[in-house]
């Protein structure tokens, strides 16, 4: 089983490597866009993006787009490896991930990983194991939005031009407030981003 394993592994690489080889343009707002989405925060505070799409049937990078700065922080996906090495401090977040309709939602440490020495794939290696594609992502955002109730959702999604996130990682939402501890790590992810040069005028 695990040499069979490992050769439709090996397969799937392959077949996903040669299904793309370049990043798209990010998705910016418009200045009409900004004001749908702003008007909509204001009835709907802590929406994760993830959720107004649906809400909104608006694509959820430009959602992210649009944000109030004093709440996200946007950058391309060149600096991937930098973000990634201080979400994978975080206790343990909720890793969410869509495809179409069906929604996975992971509760686990985030791993590390490497470039591969072969390809553009970052591998991680925990047992959330899987094998990533920054070169190909077109913006990451974070964003700590207030719900109104004193919770705040804080968050960072990963996008690719296409219009939904590739996958996610939740820090906190509708569940109690993480510890000091954790807060402060989400803070130095925020301002990390906010150090690199901004994805649609987002820094």
């Amino acid at each position: 089983m695990n040499a069979y394993r490992k050769t439709a592994g090996a397969f799937m690489l392959a077949a996903m490597w040669a299904s793309g080889s370049s990043a798209a343009e990010p998705m910016c707002a418009s200045a009409k866009q900004a004001q749908q989405v702003r008007a909509f925060y204001a009835d709907n505070p802590g929406t994760a993006p993830i959720r107004a799409a649906w809400q909104m049937r608006m694509p959820e990078e430009l959602i992210a787009s649009a944000l109030p700065a004093d709440h996200a922080a946007g950058t391309g996906g060149e600096d991937f490896v930098e973000l990634w090495e201080v979400i994978t401090t975080w206790e343990k977040p909720m890793t969410v991930i869509t495809k179409g309709a069906d929604v996975f939602e992971v509760f686990s440490a985030i791993p590390s990983g490497a470039p591969s020495t072969e390809n553009q794939f970052y591998n991680l290696d925990h047992a959330l194991s899987g094998h990533l594609r920054p070169d190909l992502y077109t913006s990451i955002y974070a964003y700590a939005l207030p719900r109104g109730d004193g919770r705040v959702t804080r968050a960072v999604f990963f996008y690719d031009g296409s219009g939904p996130s590739i996958f996610g990682v939740v820090m906190s939402g509708r569940g109690p407030a993480p510890p000091d501890a954790e807060l402060a790590k989400f803070d130095e992810l925020m301002t990390v981003i906010r150090s690199l040069p901004s994805v649609c005028g987002k820094s």
